[in-house]
């Protein structure tokens, strides 16, 4: 019920308690309408009852002086009465007066700490969840997809998507594995070139490029090139409900828009990596050769006696695991699109953010399985 100038008062029972919750401004105002409204509330003696300021904006020393009054009549006519869920505005008035039943902040910022980490405990399980549900999905329709027939996606799709991932994305990929070539290259002359050893530079370079950097910087490039596209158009069709028209026609949404896309970037990653590693070995051809005065056949012949057959099998099968993980990151942020324009903007930039951390939780991986 209304009370006064921007205040409001409401009898509740909860968890078997009645309750007098109090919202808005506890002020001057206000507070002679809640003091009556609380005076007549008040029974003569009654079980334990509760004063809710979860609700208060605004607490000056009036409402304070409210509260202290209220609490000595309940004491008064025996009727126990206790404060509940203080908001932070409320509570930072009450710590400049001692009243006696207020809360203890410790308390509260202890069972607000326990219920956040409940929440995002809760949370995480749910979004596992729904992640190994499309896991399956996926990988179902991509393996038995061809042979159930029915309905997929349309004829040349996947030249499309591979157009997409793979040809569009060539020139950004070779041009900066060409200066991280270039740069590793400069790092290293600086060293080596104090012991002789210029020529290792190639030995270097060759064997970072393959096994770490090629396939790390590619899918890092994939992940806010390619990936973002994934989940903008995703979820686009998501909260546009598109997905649900597909659904409704008979279409597995996973089927038509995200194996596609799976088939295409099993077939582009490595590619692209292996364009990455050949260009950021020629990178640091040109600091040899401009800066180290190594020539560029030397330098070739070195960097390809320096790999071995297992440097480039490993640089090739970590690129088409991060693509797989840029992938389901991109579809799993896209599906869970719900909302209007401004979700489809936070569901691109979550998905970067987790596709790029999740690849380099997983490089770290493979490297301990991979070097020790």
């Amino acid at each position: 019920m209304p009370t006064g100038r921007e205040a409001s008062v409401e009898r509740v029972l909860e968890d078997g308690e009645t309750r007098l919750v109090i919202r808005g401004r506890l002020d001057r105002q206000s507070a002679p309408a809640v003091r009556d409204w609380i005076l007549a509330w008040l029974p003569q003696a009654g079980p334990a009852a509760g004063l809710d300021l979860s609700g208060v904006e605004h607490l000056d020393s009036a409402g304070v002086a409210l509260l202290a009054e209220s609490l000595e009549l309940a004491r008064a006519r025996h009727c126990p009465l206790r404060l509940v869920r203080v908001s932070e505005p409320a509570r930072q008035t009450l710590s400049l007066f001692r009243l006696a039943d207020a809360p203890p902040a410790d308390s509260r910022q202890r069972g607000e700490l326990l219920l956040s980490l409940g929440d995002w405990l809760l949370g995480w399980l749910a979004g596992l969840r729904r992640m190994t549900l499309l896991l399956a999905d996926v990988f179902f329709w991509a393996v038995a997809g061809p042979f159930l027939g029915g309905r997929g996606a349309p004829a040349g799709e996947l030249t499309r998507q591979s157009t997409l991932l793979g040809s569009n994305a060539f020139g950004i990929v070779i041009l900066l594995a060409t200066l991280i070539g270039l740069t590793m290259a400069l790092l290293s002359a600086a060293q080596l070139s104090q012991f002789g050893a210029n020529i290792y530079v190639a030995n270097l370079v060759a064997i970072a490029m393959a096994r770490e950097m090629g396939p790390l910087m590619t899918a890092i490039i994939v992940a806010g090139r390619s990936g973002s596209a994934i989940t903008a158009e995703i979820a686009t069709m998501e909260v546009t409900e598109e997905v649900d028209a597909l659904q409704a026609m008979g279409f597995s949404p996973v089927r038509f828009l995200v194996v596609p896309k799976l088939y295409a970037v099993t077939f582009t990653q490595p590619l692209l990596t292996a364009c990455s590693v050949v260009f950021g070995i020629l990178g640091g051809m040109l600091v040899a050769a401009v800066g180290l005065g190594v020539p560029p056949q030397a330098y070739l012949v070195q960097a390809a006696d320096s790999l071995t057959f297992s440097d480039i099998t490993t640089g090739l099968f970590k690129s088409l695991v991060f693509g797989w993980i840029i992938l389901m990151v991109a579809a799993y942020c896209g599906l869970g699109a719900r909302g209007g324009a401004n979700e489809v903007g936070v569901r691109t930039t979550k998905s970067v953010v987790i596709a790029i951390f999740t690849v380099i939780i997983a490089d770290c991986i493979f490297s301990l399985i991979f070097y020790l």
